[in-house]
């Protein structure tokens, strides 16, 4: 089916689904169809649309799902499909959706971000951008980490961009959260019709000789994988939701505890510290407009008396409105020289 065919699937979403200012569709109930446009720093507002019945809400699931031959039951009540313009359809029917059938569309997103352009709204500094491409240089493990609609994406998308062209690049991630363009890319996407575990994706992924591996936001027992490949000596550029670097180790130490509780805290805290180098932090600022900017990059140095020692490297000056560089910045990269160097 073409990109140009497919919206008529959708029934009274078609419209919506090729206005290209929508960003995403959410169906709370037949009469209930709300939108988020574009620059509206996820404003969900009423679509003037709406179902004839929950039968038809129902019958445009289905037929969506049916593009990745996937089929509802009260056994199966929730399913993914990726369509063919790129947008990803999740949709939950009864018994799990007490008062459903419910729907939401993510479309991709067009907007195409480079460095220059981050560089320019002020996302990030030169001086950061410089450590990041430093930390590509040196092989270092990245972990990008923010909240919601920080841009963790776009900085991960744009570090695997910048990794050598004669690198081959596999990303494990759903297809349109992490659009990687590069020269030796490959894509194995997590969910879809055969509905596999990002965990067991990237245990084959590991098994494809990556010269570096792309992950997608970690949620559970994948993070104990990632952790254990990132210390057998695969590079690694990977996301992860969390409200402060702190946080995301936190995060990602319980995440590994829950894929094997028979490691201690400790253990698994040396784990983590070993596996990550470096975390690039950024937030949402929705006042005084919406932007995305990147406020606290430290580095991972180790353990100590059971604590993470990190370094902060970057630090945003709220006054100022900037990113600016620690003393810690200048010895860095002598830093992760002489570790690479002597081990």
């Amino acid at each position: 089916m073409s990109n140009s065919d497919f919206p008529d699937l959708l029934g009274p979403l078609a419209p919506l689904q090729t206005e290209p200012d929508i960003m995403e569709i959410v169906v709370d109930a037949p009469d209930r169809v709300y939108i988020v446009k574009s620059g509206t720093a996820g404003a969900l507002v009423e679509a003037g649309v709406k179902f004839d019945s929950a039968e038809a809400l129902r019958g445009v699931i289905d037929a969506a799902l049916a593009l990745g031959g996937i089929k509802l039951s009260p056994e199966q009540s929730t399913g993914e499909v990726r369509l063919p313009d790129g947008s990803r359809l999740v949709a939950v029917v009864p018994p799990t959706a007490v008062d459903g059938p419910y729907l939401v569309i993510r479309k991709p997103d067009n907007d195409v971000f480079t460095w220059d352009k981050l560089l320019k709204i002020g996302t990030l500094s030169s001086e950061a951008h410089t450590l990041l491409m430093k930390a590509i240089y040196y092989r270092v493990n990245i972990l990008v980490a923010g909240n919601d609609g920080s841009g963790k994406t776009y900085i991960a998308n744009l570090m695997a961009e910048s990794l050598p062209a004669e690198a081959r690049v596999i990303v494990v991630a759903n297809a349109f959260e992490m659009p990687v363009r590069h020269p030796r890319r490959i894509h194995l996407e997590v969910g879809g019709p055969a509905n596999l575990s990002m965990a067991g994706i990237l245990e084959t992924a590991a098994k494809m000789r990556p010269d570096w591996l792309v992950i997608g936001d970690m949620y559970g027992p994948e993070a104990m994988k990632a952790v254990q490949l990132m210390r057998a000596g695969h590079r690694t550029i990977t996301t992860l939701y969390a409200s402060s670097p702190e946080d995301a180790l936190t995060r990602l130490e319980s995440m590994c505890l829950m894929a094997n509780p028979g490691l201690g805290l400790t253990e698994i805290r040396a784990m983590v510290a070993a596996s990550i180098g470096l975390i690039s932090y950024q937030q949402n600022f929705t006042l005084p407009d919406y932007r995305i900017k990147v406020t606290r990059i430290v580095e991972v140095q180790g353990i100590a008396n059971d604590r993470y020692l990190l370094q902060p490297l970057f630090t945003y000056n709220i006054e100022e409105g900037k990113l600016e560089p620690t003393d810690a910045y200048e010895g860095w990269a002598e830093r992760t020289r002489r570790r690479i160097t002597h081990g």
